[in-house]
């Protein structure tokens, strides 16, 4: 994989698509990588050169014992930079969907167009921690796969059967290497993170996508963040849940395609 030093360390990044479509960063969930949107990246290359990052501490990117959202975000510009869009656009699913809109606000003359998958304004833990205390869990005391199970509850739309979570399931972990220790350095990474004074600040065309069946970050607070940006727009997937860029991939892809390629000189 290609890397690049950062001023918070090392990013590694896959690509995909031809240099000469326009620029899009896309950014992985929490415990994600490049690997684990693969199946998004290479259908969005189709029509856009995809840069999918592997988030601080995450993938094959550095493992820092110590960092935050804002690193992220900063990790994310620096990368954008490094590419030189004169403007690009930025897809940003669960965690990767604080890390752009952190990003936004802080490089708006780098950014056209920018999609929140599955987003929220703020948060006191994270969403693995979430599901577990919505299950009646202590995140601190319970088993792996007690916190799993309330994880599998929490993410999934009625409308996606077994066999089909089970293959999005085998699609995102395939690449899974993190230790407990590392996973938990990411959680913590994202505690208390509140973006809703930098949201109003965003320039860039916003969309803002919510799963009507998400327990971690539902519709609710989806459309709070597309209220505080300026001129969003918000839609909810009513056949979704949080993996909603996987249970529903083909409405998806034209969508954020349609949304970008709209209007572009």
């Amino acid at each position: 994989m290609p890397a690049l030093e950062l001023d918070h360390g090392t990013l590694s990044y896959e690509v995909f698509g031809a240099a000469e479509n326009p620029g899009l960063f896309l950014i992985h969930g929490l415990h994600g990588d490049s690997e684990s949107v693969r199946p998004i990246a290479e259908r969005l290359a189709k029509r856009f050169h995809v840069i999918a990052p592997d988030m601080l501490g995450h993938g094959e990117s550095e493992r820092l014992e110590e960092f935050t959202l804002d690193d992220q975000a900063q990790a994310l510009t620096q990368l954008m930079f490094e590419y030189g869009y004169r403007d690009t656009n930025i897809v940003g699913y669960s965690m990767g969907s604080y890390i752009a809109a952190r990003a936004a606000a802080l490089a708006p003359e780098q950014l056209e167009r920018l999609v929140l998958v599955a987003p929220k304004p703020a948060g006191t833990t994270s969403s693995t921690a979430t599901a577990a205390e919505n299950a009646g869990l202590d995140p601190q005391t319970a088993s792996a796969d007690d916190v799993m199970a309330a994880l599998q509850q929490a993410i999934w739309s009625e409308s996606t059967d077994e066999d089909r979570r089970r293959e999005i399931m085998s699609t995102v972990n395939e690449a899974e290497n993190l230790s407990k220790d590392e996973r938990e350095r990411i959680e913590e990474s994202v505690q208390g993170f509140d973006l809703r004074e930098y949201l109003p600040s965003i320039t860039a065309r916003t969309l803002v996508l919510s799963g009507a069946d998400d327990g971690l970050n539902p519709p609710k607070v989806g459309r709070e963040v597309a209220e505080l940006i300026p001129h969003a727009e918000f839609r909810v997937y009513e056949r979704s849940g949080h993996m909603l860029p996987y249970e529903e991939t083909d409405r998806f892809v034209d969508d954020v395609t349609e949304f970008i390629t709209a209007g572009r000189r």
